[in-house]
């Protein structure tokens, strides 16, 4: 939304699973996240789980397929949704109101919702409902506040097309982009002081969620989780390493719906006075096993 809207990061994520018990021991037993204590709109055994004060961050709908349903970007202006709606709409944007059930479904007390070019359903949203202060069965502790909850990576089929959506329609502004070949890249991008809150992946013709990262407090919260996975033979997609776009330390796993999950620390903030540009080469150091096919989309 740009100039009609500001953002304030990653609000939440949802995903359908055949099997959200996996989901449930994943989260819980390895990532160091809770289950939600209240849950928003019907009961449809949908599993909500917690990573801080808000009511809930992700939510592992029931499905035949293991899918990314949608992301959720927070707006400060809650007041200001219905204007920009009205706005985006006379700019040839398709963007509606969310209904009363949709955000009863959520826990907001403002929503819109639109599709990227890719077709991925995006929400902006406001006035989240809060719970009691989080507390990870596992000591894990996570960076959200006006950060947001973490970042996504999403395939995209065109590239371009991704870029002008997501930086003229919704105001990202890109911090690094590292090609792979003609047309082939990634692009990081940001709408608050964290790096990146998304980045668009072109590989070819895929969509959907290639993984999502969530920023833990300490090194020691990331070694306790990659000790968690290696004990629970999570598969382990890219070792231990640092790096060099962000700075981040983390490390890669495969988690129940196919895309990876990132566990990472000590991730890089910027101000208005940083300068967009082009990265090339690997990591600082590890993250073995993060290479090109490692990309590559993969059934849950």
């Amino acid at each position: 939304m740009g100039a009609e809207l500001p953002l304030g990061g990653l609000g939440y994520v949802g995903v359908a699973a055949p099997d959200p018990a996996r989901w449930r021991e994943f989260a819980l037993g390895v990532c160091g996240l809770e289950p939600a204590t209240t849950t928003p709109g019907p009961r449809d055994g949908t599993l909500f789980l917690k990573m801080d004060d808000r009511q809930w961050r992700i939510a592992v709908h029931p499905g035949d397929t293991a899918e990314l349903r949608y992301l959720g970007f927070e707006t400060p202006d809650a007041l200001g949704l219905p204007a920009a709606i009205e706005r985006l709409g006379e700019r040839g944007v398709e963007v509606r109101a969310g209904t009363a059930e949709e955000r009863a479904a959520r826990g907001v007390a403002a929503l819109a919702v639109l599709r990227d070019p890719a077709g991925h359903r995006i929400e902006i949203f406001g006035g989240p409902v809060r719970s009691e202060d989080f507390r990870s069965s596992k000591g894990t502790r996570f960076v959200t506040g006006d950060l947001g909850m973490g970042h996504a990576v999403l395939y995209v089929p065109d590239l371009e097309a991704a870029l002008d959506f997501y930086r003229e329609v919704l105001g990202f502004r890109r911090s690094v982009y590292t090609t792979f070949g003609p047309g082939l890249g990634i692009h990081f991008l940001r709408c608050t002081r964290r790096h990146h809150s998304l980045a668009l992946l072109h590989l070819g013709d895929s969509t959907g969620l290639q993984h999502l990262m969530l920023e833990t407090v300490s090194l020691d919260d990331v070694g306790r989780a990659l000790d968690r996975a290696l004990a629970e033979k999570v598969p382990i997609t890219s070792s231990l390493g640092r790096h060099r776009n962000d700075a981040t330390v983390s490390f890669y796993m495969q988690g129940p719906s196919g895309f990876d999950v990132e566990i990472g620390c000590d991730g890089l903030l910027v101000g208005d006075d940083w300068v967009e540009n082009e990265f090339t080469g690997g990591d600082e150091w590890g993250h073995h096993g993060l290479d090109a096919a490692a990309l590559e989309p993969r059934e849950g």
